[in-house]
């Protein structure tokens, strides 16, 4: 496995940030939670017998998913990844996604299962929390993770903006507040998305510094959890 080892090398790739990999007319493309995708010749069994499998599962032949990047497994077997990719698993073993789905707990998050449609107001007593930074002089932002009535379509709404988000994003609080990010930033880059969701599904602090198309402005963003389900940001532009 030698030249498994010098292709992560000469690619930067580091095993504990692929989320998924698959199989395609012969070639292996890999993905991480950066959002780049690496396409190769190495076969899928090669790269099975590489990685720790106790850390992936594999969903269908040609499929392998990191346990820690599903965030939902519905009744028939589909399985959406934290960068809202979706794979069908096996449907011959609908049995074994759902025990999966219970071993990782994922059918104890169905307060995020709710359409994007449909309006969702967070528990009062966060909102009253976050009254207290309305005039904060730094730009702060609750966004919620969301399914589609189907449990995919990942996406985020945003459910609370301090005064000085606008001076950030350049637009009236009103025109973000319950509407999804997607929306209100139609040129929005999806690389976002998988950091907002490990914030919100597995509680981790993390830091991303980017340039913003969306805003056409270089952030640096802390997000947390202020709850299951939820990333709070605190952004700085350069």
């Amino acid at each position: 496995m030698k030249y498994i080892e010098r292709y992560f090398q000469r690619n930067n790739i580091e095993v504990k940030h692929i989320i998924y990999a698959y199989s395609h007319n012969q070639y292996t493309t890999i993905c991480l939670d950066s959002g780049k995708e690496y396409t190769c010749s190495m076969q899928m069994h090669e790269l099975i017998d590489y990685l720790p499998m106790e850390e992936f599962v594999v969903i269908r032949r040609g499929t392998i998913a990191r346990l820690s990047g599903i965030i939902s497994i519905s009744d028939t077997g589909i399985y959406t990844m934290i960068d809202g990719k979706t794979f069908q698993g096996r449907k011959r073993f609908l049995s074994d996604h759902k025990k999966l789905r219970a071993k990782l707990q994922l059918n104890n998050t169905t307060v995020f299962a709710k359409p994007i449609n449909k309006q969702h107001i967070l528990p009062l007593t966060l909102l009253e929390k976050c009254s207290l930074l309305d005039n904060m002089p730094i730009a702060y932002c609750i966004i919620e993770l969301v399914f589609d009535e189907n449990g995919r379509g990942l996406d985020f709404i945003f459910r609370y903006c301090n005064k000085q988000m606008e001076v950030i994003e350049g637009m009236p609080v009103e025109e973000m507040i319950n509407r999804s990010f997607y929306e209100v930033f139609k040129n929005g880059d999806k690389k976002w998305i998988v950091t907002y969701a490990d914030v919100a599904l597995n509680g981790v602090q993390r830091t991303i510094h980017d340039y913003s198309p969306e805003v056409d402005k270089n952030l640096t963003i802390y997000c947390y959890q202020p709850e299951p389900g939820y990333c709070a940001c605190v952004l700085f532009s350069d």
